[in-house]
């Protein structure tokens, strides 16, 4: 197979690309409250993201608000799991909307005993198909 000259391929094996686990972050051990109000005063995504933060805390303080989380894309894989939780757990929404990926290809098989690992973007996944761990 051709690869276009400007793309690197990393020579990895599988066995070295399962070595370090996606680490779930626990927002409980920081206040992220001065970093969201210092987005609020930058550009782009950040000001929008404190934008959306205000919105949400508004929805919370509204008791006739029902909040609806809607999930999809490579959530828990890449962390997030536990914030999922925190928000169940704190009566932070009210109903949940996921893709399918999201409940049985990520969180149910992490609640297997399997575990998501970072992972290279430039090795080659023909080569990994292969590979044997």
């Amino acid at each position: 197979m051709a690869y276009h000259p400007m793309v690197i391929r990393m020579k990895y094996e599988k066995k070295e690309l399962l070595t370090e686990p996606i680490q779930h972050i626990d927002i409980k051990t920081f206040n992220a409250i001065p970093l969201i109000d210092a987005f609020d005063h930058m550009a782009f995504q950040s000001r929008n993201l404190a934008n959306a933060c205000k919105i949400y805390d508004t929805m919370l303080a509204d008791k006739d608000c029902n909040v609806i989380l809607c999930l999809a894309g490579s959530l828990v894989s890449a962390g997030l799991k536990n914030v999922i939780v925190d928000m169940i757990r704190q009566n932070m929404v009210d109903a949940i909307v996921s893709t399918g990926a999201v409940v049985v290809d990520q969180d149910f098989f992490e609640g297997l005993g399997f575990k998501h690992y970072r992972g290279e973007i430039r090795v080659d996944d023909s080569k990994l198909s292969k590979d044997t761990y």
